[in-house]
C-alpha cells in the first residue's frame, strides 16, 4: 500500500478560497499534516501558540469550526486520492482519517451526491474526453467530407 502523506503537498492545492486569515491557513496546514490520524483542536491551538478557547473565537468569528474545517480538508483529499487509480477506496478512507470504508463513502455522498467510485468514474471519463478532443486540435489531423 502507497503512503500518501499530504504533507508534501501545498495548502493552496487544497485550499481554493485563500483565506486571508493566517490562523485557518494554519490550521488547514495542520490538519492535513495530522491526517490520517484524527487532530484535536486542543493539539491544533498549541501547535499554533493560542489556547483551545482562543482558536474557538478564532474560528467562530471566520463562521467555522475545527469540525467543518476537517470535513472541507478530508473532502479535498480525497478529491485528490481519488485521481489516482492504483488508489482503493479502502486506502483512500484509511488515509482520511476514516476507520470503515462503508464511512467514507457515506461522508463523500454527503459532500458530493454520488459515491467515491462514480465520482472515480466520471473523473476518468472527463478526462480521457479531455485527451481525445485536445487531439482533435492538433495539427496533421484532417477531417474529409466524401461527397457520394
Amino acid at each position: 500500500m502507497k503512503n500518501y502523506s499530504p504533507t508534501g503537498y501545498s495548502l493552496a492545492a487544497f485550499d481554493s478560497s485563500q483565506s486571508t486569515q493566517p490562523v485557518l491557513a494554519q490550521l488547514r496546514q495542520f490538519i492535513l499534516q495530522q491526517l490520517p490520524q484524527a487532530p484535536r483542536l486542543t493539539d491544533a491551538a498549541s501547535t499554533l501558540n493560542m489556547s483551545s478557547r482562543t482558536l474557538q473565537r478564532a474560528l467562530q468569528q471566520a463562521d467555522t469550526s475545527f469540525r467543518q474545517l476537517m470535513c472541507q480538508c478530508r473532502q479535498q483529499l480525497a478529491h485528490h486520492y481519488l485521481q489516482d487509480a492504483s488508489l482503493s477506496l479502502q486506502q483512500i478512507a484509511f488515509q482520511l482519517g476514516f476507520a470503515e470504508q462503508s464511512s467514507f463513502q457515506k461522508a463523500f455522498k454527503c459532500w458530493q451526491g454520488c459515491s467515491p467510485g462514480v465520482f472515480r468514474q466520471r473523473q476518468q471519463l472527463a478526462a480521457n474526453r479531455r485527451r481525445h478532443l485536445s487531439g482533435l486540435n492538433q495539427p496533421g489531423l484532417q477531417v474529409n467530407y466524401g461527397i457520394n
